[in-house]
């Protein structure tokens, strides 16, 4: 086979499946779009749908591609809220990068396989099980999930769950976070392979500047209330708790200073791509506001150096929790209350 990226659509489409997707795969991993994009009004349909899945990785990634709208087919909207309930969940992404995953897959023969996993944006998968019920039961559960109006979750298709599971993957093997052989299998089974878990954040846009001034509101939606910085920074300042007391203005600027500290360029991209997830949170919930602030809060943690609104309160939420116990020297003891847990699904 010569060089991937110099073949044209026919060339590939004259390929097997399996030749024809190591060919994609490279495309995906140079990102570009172009063979793909072509590849998608393809006559053979296994070959157009290994462009369309190309270009879902590629669009997941953060580039503009072209909508897939085969010639001569009909593009099914989106299954309302009544029609979707095989589709799997994403939760929240926490403070720390971990997330929790939800979902079925079709067994032959009758049944369903129904997974729960956790995903760390720095460790990979972390947890990972399976277990066997029909639709009804899972059906039954997705509705229950879609009624508790206290667990915002994203409701995504198999295939975006297998991406997620994808780019975790890969991040095992970076951390070397062990993968036993029971996870390993499970993934086997649904198709899982190593992707790219670096997403590129979007260069910055013209009101980014004007956004970004309120970005610290952020911290009062509900999922990014429970955000802090980790534990151990928060116990590095005990002392400024105790010094800065009832002084907001001193808080102000210990706080930022802490985040001056913690934010490096590597930690600044790897929040931003955490909001970058909540913003596609907030959208499934119709926070249009919080959604357009989180891109932009994002793009410019991403692509600046600067001082962050969003940064700063972050660690101000430190002194917050600390005010509310009677003396600073409990706030050993308070941290001991922040949330930690992932609202799982649960295997039913």
């Amino acid at each position: 086979m010569s060089d991937p990226l110099s073949m044209t659509p026919a060339q590939v489409e004259a390929l097997p499946e399996d030749k024809a997707a190591e060919v994609l795969a490279a495309w995906v991993k140079a990102k570009q779009t172009s063979l793909p994009e072509t590849l998608m009004q393809s006559a053979s349909k296994p070959h157009a749908k290994l462009a369309k899945k190309a270009l879902y990785q590629l669009k997941s990634s953060g580039l503009a591609v072209a909508e897939p709208k085969p010639s001569g087919e009909t593009v099914a909207p989106l299954p309302d809220k009544e029609d979707d309930a095989m589709l799997g969940t994403m939760s929240p992404v926490l403070g720390t990068g971990d997330r929790a995953l939800f979902f079925a897959r079709p067994l032959r023969g009758g049944g369903i396989e129904i997974y729960q996993a956790i995903t760390s944006d720095e460790f990979g998968i972390v947890q990972f099980d399976r277990a066997q019920t029909n639709r009804g039961t899972y059906r039954k559960r997705i509705k229950e999930l879609r009624a508790q109006s206290d667990i915002s979750l994203i409701y995504v298709p198999l295939e975006r769950i297998v991406e997620e599971l994808g780019r975790a993957m890969t991040l095992n093997d970076r951390s070397r976070t062990n993968i036993p052989a029971e996870m390993a299998d499970g993934l086997t089974r649904l198709g899982v392979v190593p992707l790219d878990p670096d997403t590129r954040v979007p260069t910055l846009e013209t009101d980014d500047a004007k956004l970004i001034a309120g970005a610290a509101k952020l911290h009062d939606e509900p999922e990014l209330k429970q955000w802090m910085p980790p534990q151990h920074e928060m116990t590095a300042m005990a002392g400024d708790v105790t010094e800065a007391k009832a002084d907001a203005a001193l808080q102000q600027t210990k706080a930022a200073a802490a985040a001056e500290r913690f934010f490096t360029p590597a930690l600044r991209t790897l929040y931003a791509r955490r909001l970058l997830q909540m913003a596609e949170l907030f959208e499934a919930s119709t926070r249009v506001d919080a959604a357009s602030l989180a891109r932009a809060t994002a793009r410019h943690l991403a692509h600046t150096a600067e001082p962050s609104p969003f940064t700063t309160q972050l660690f101000v939420k430190v002194f917050e929790l600390a005010a509310r116990s009677a003396t600073a020297d409990k706030l050993k003891a308070l941290l001991d209350t922040v949330p930690a847990g992932l609202p799982m699904p649960g295997l039913k």
